[in-house]
């Protein structure tokens, strides 16, 4: 039996991330275990009921509430003090050794009209495991996902999220779109209308890109083995990665990135792309490190 560890708060984008992660537990056989993170913050009126107590009286109360979806799988509860770490490097302390980690895009902290907030983020490019980060304004999960879509690039990270990316897609009887957007040959415009280039060379140098791109994709995809049954299609588009796939990507699919690529500095812990995809995707994201 797996486990699987949901960080909650009370907030209702929470609450939408603990169904799914249910869901996602009995999918796969898997143990749930809620986290929640208390802290004392200095600005805060002084209260007579210990911080302690306050934290169990709202595990409690997100238990109760959510009783009926929990009653589907084996679940625990972990209340994890913090004196000066933020909420996130509490959960990412009980996830160790999980299998999975899900988290809403934001909860009750920080400016509410962010798309994505600062535990959610700090989670999901911070962890060791693959994160699922699930969004409030979606469905918390549908049983028919028609398909999932994964960002390839190239790099070892994306093939890690091509192959949890067939593994879910098997157990949910769905296929996989492995998607590589590719920018083409750097400057052709201005290489034409300076006269440093002809027509035909700008051409020449696109088929290459493309040609290129092409292998990139198929590379990555020799690279997983494919289960019988499960389908995965190659879909190659000329534009930007970030942009291919948040136009290639609809609420009802379930969309897997690599945590970072070959973009940007080698040491940076996520991607550029990764980091747009996870404020803009329609549905749930899945970050695979």
């Amino acid at each position: 039996m797996g486990r699987i560890v949901v960080g909650v708060d009370g907030s209702a984008v929470a609450d939408r991330a603990l169904r799914w992660a249910v869901d996602e537990a009995a999918l796969r056989g898997d143990e749930i275990e809620l986290v929640l993170c208390y802290g004392f913050e200095a600005y805060r009126a002084p209260s007579t009921t210990p911080s302690q107590e306050i934290a169990d009286q709202a595990m409690d109360a997100i238990a109760n509430r959510n009783s009926a979806v929990l009653q589907r799988v084996q679940w625990k509860t972990t209340v994890v003090p913090l004196f000066t770490s933020p909420a996130a490097d509490g959960v990412l302390s009980a996830a160790e050794a999980a299998d999975l980690i899900v988290v809403g895009s934001r909860g009750f902290g920080g400016f509410r009209e962010l798309l994505l907030g600062s535990t959610s983020n700090r989670v999901a490019t911070h962890a060791e495991v693959p994160v699922v980060v699930v969004r409030g304004d979606q469905p918390s999960y549908a049983d028919a996902y028609r398909g999932i879509v994964v960002g390839i690039d190239g790099s070892r990270a994306a093939v890690r999220a091509l192959r949890w990316a067939v593994a879910e897609a098997a157990l949910r009887g769905i296929d996989v779109t492995a998607l590589h957007g590719w920018h083409g040959w750097s400057a052709p415009d201005a290489a034409l209308l300076s006269g440093m280039a002809t027509a035909e060379q700008i051409d020449a140098e696109h088929a290459r890109a493309e040609a290129h791109a092409n292998a990139v994709l198929q590379g990555a995809m020799e690279a997983v083995p494919v289960p019988e049954g499960t389908t995965v299609s190659p879909l190659l588009v000329a534009a930007t990665p970030a942009a291919a796939i948040l136009d290639n990507t609809d609420s009802d699919q379930l969309l897997v990135v690599g945590t970072r690529g070959f973009g940007g500095l080698r040491r940076a812990i996520v991607g550029s792309t990764t980091h747009q995809v996870l404020h803009h995707a329609p549905g749930p994201v899945v970050v695979v490190p």
